[in-house]
């Protein structure tokens, strides 16, 4: 297997994807099986003669891409202005494409179109609109029918109504796109920007996803006597990040770290009632933590996860909107620490909501780094 990745700062869309598809061109020196593109907002309008330009020049046997609030490419992430990245491998095999789409059932549910069947000998590489398509429920569907079947990627768009998803020579503004990949050359690595705080807490009163009891106390008490604890770093921490909550994903354990969570914001604090909104549904019986956005946490962590996991072929990154400058403080962060370790081409974009496993089964994260490993072992 071989890769090739090229980034440009072109303004107009289709120059600067043939730029970058030729600058990957020039280092395969063959023809690839897998092209994978990511554009930013700038250029939301050009999708289709991005691609045109891609196919033209590399001959792909799929393309894949997705407008994103922010691309990345080799040494860089662009968080603001125009760019194209082009990520592009040959596989030895073509990849099974899929576009997945949501769908109204006569009873008034939903339900979804087109995605692969789990197999644990595949791993699904998914490209997927925040706004249309209810990638947390699928996610955990698959978890709960084919454990150990891998889904990665990330939720992407450009915007509320500057979404853009590309299939080979088709433009969607919805749903998902996708291949299917064997997983005997892959590996991934999910690292988390967030740490937990207080101590691990059971739901003892819960109405979908309101949060009204926790050990036996109404929600809010809790949280405001873990607030009153915290020393003056971890106020800081929380007046500028924000308050999240960890789910924890694997209960058969007696104290947890960074990583044994699914993190979800938390929406709403209502004293009045004593509840406590979070993004996901909660159960009672569940086991949580409240959690912060921390940028030293994050970035020990992201370094003691890679550690190992080079030399690679190639890589696709899939890094949190709230990453980035925002919370390291400098530019190219997640890219610099992954390169580092892989000595491949990366590329990859900014999500709104990152996909990738954690122990057996894959979840929808949040502020997370999730890396898509091509082996060098499978070359």
């Amino acid at each position: 297997m071989r890769a090739a990745a090229a980034l440009s700062h072109a303004p107009e869309g289709g120059i600067a994807a043939a730029e970058a598809a030729d600058a990957v061109g020039q280092q395969l020196a063959v023809g690839c099986d897998l092209a994978v593109v990511f554009v930013t907002g700038d250029h939301a309008e050009e999708v289709g003669s991005i691609a045109a330009a891609v196919e033209t020049r590399l001959e792909p046997g799929v393309i894949i891409g997705a407008v994103a609030q922010g691309v990345i490419g080799p040494g860089e992430e662009v968080e603001s202005g125009p760019a194209v990245s082009v990520w592009a491998a040959e596989l030895g095999a073509r990849p099974q494409p899929f576009r997945a789409w949501s769908v109204r059932t006569p009873e008034g549910g939903i339900a979804v179109a087109g995605w692969p069947d789990p197999d644990p000998e595949l791993v699904t590489l998914v490209l997927a609109d925040p706004f249309s398509f209810p990638a947390a429920e699928v996610v955990a569907r698959v978890g709960q029918q084919g454990p150990g079947h891998v889904i990665i990627g990330g939720l992407v768009s450009g915007g509320s109504g500057r979404t853009r998803l590309l299939l080979d020579d088709r433009v969607h503004e919805d749903g998902a796109v996708g291949v299917v990949l064997p997983a005997a050359a892959l590996r991934t690595v999910v690292s988390h920007g967030c740490r937990p705080i207080g101590q691990p807490l059971t739901v003892t009163a819960a109405e979908r996803n309101r949060i009204l009891g926790l050990a036996g106390e109404r929600a809010t008490d809790r949280l405001q006597q873990l607030v009153g604890e915290l020393d003056e770093g971890d106020r800081t921490l929380l007046r500028t990040g924000g308050l999240h909550l960890g789910m924890v994903m694997e209960h058969q354990q007696d104290r947890y770290a960074t990583g044994d969570f699914r993190i979800r914001g938390v929406l709403a604090i209502d004293p009045d009632d004593g509840a406590i909104t979070v993004g996901d549904l909660v159960e009672v019986g569940q086991v949580v933590q409240f959690q912060v956005r921390d940028g030293d946490s994050a970035a020990q962590d992201l370094k003691h996860r890679m550690a190992g996991v080079g030399p690679a072929t190639g890589g696709l990154l899939f890094t949190c909107n709230g990453r980035g400058q925002r919370l390291f403080g400098v530019p190219d962060h997640d890219i610099r620490v992954v390169e580092r370790e892989l000595a491949a081409p990366v590329a990859g974009a900014f999500c709104a909501g990152e996909i990738g496993p954690i122990g057996t089964r894959s979840e929808l994260h949040g502020f997370t780094a999730s890396l898509l490993v091509f082996d060098a072992s499978g070359a």
